[in-house]
């Protein structure tokens, strides 16, 4: 009569113990931890893990894609003309293709004046023309930039952190110390410092224009 063999669950494997007796010198350094002091050490390797987490934006959306830029051309014209309003052209116009677009009654300037996006024609009747840029507000709408040296306090009021009374310190610093050469002179306005000057320097650009004159049409 075979007898029964009763496995010991206690009992490592026989293939195991070679393993167990090599590795038994350092298993006895390994120290007991009471169960409170295993969940503290939970808790500090769960604490760890959410920190490295954190540290590698995993719980953050991905970012979103670049802006597209857009590679069309704005245009307002105003004034003298049958359908006044923003034009947007596919390429560079010239003044006399704004001017057919607009259905201006004039006759169309001699020249092949270029018109940058952002620009606004305000039209005399007397087909004499002013050659600007468009208001700020409209400007931001479009995603375009303020001319720095040409934009007037309400047309400041548009950039992002800029109210009514930093708007005119700016217009009033420019008038009492002239044309800005660049961005960074914003900083000797006082309330514009570093953080505020990243926020708006992308919105703004530098003497596009020179003086905003009327101009003759000479046909």
């Amino acid at each position: 009569m075979k007898k029964k063999r009763y496995a010991d669950s206690s009992l490592p494997p026989l293939r195991l113990l070679p393993l167990l007796t090599f590795f038994r010198p350092w298993l006895m350094k390994i120290p007991y931890f009471s169960r409170a002091q295993q969940a503290v050490i939970l808790l500090l390797g769960a604490a760890l893990l959410f920190l490295w987490a954190w540290r590698a934006n995993f719980f953050l959306p991905p970012a979103p894609p670049p802006a597209r830029i857009s590679n069309f051309v704005f245009v307002e014209v105003a004034g003298a003309a049958v359908y006044p309003g923003v034009y947007k052209f596919d390429h560079v116009p010239t003044l006399t293709e704004a001017w057919r677009r607009a259905g201006v009654a004039a006759p169309a300037p001699a020249g092949d004046i270029k018109l940058p996006s952002g620009t606004r024609v305000e039209i005399e009747g007397t087909g004499q023309y002013r050659l600007g840029r468009m208001a700020g507000e409209t400007l931001m709408t479009l995603g375009l930039t303020l001319d720095l040296n040409e934009a007037t306090a309400q047309d400041l009021e548009a950039l992002p952190g800029i109210g009514p009374v930093l708007a005119k310190r700016i217009v009033d610093y420019r008038a009492a110390h002239g044309p800005f050469r660049k961005a960074e002179d914003l900083l000797d306005v006082s309330g514009i410092g570093p953080i505020k000057l990243e926020k708006i320097k992308p919105h703004l650009l530098i003497n596009r224009y020179g003086a905003a004159d009327l101009a003759p049409n000479n046909h």
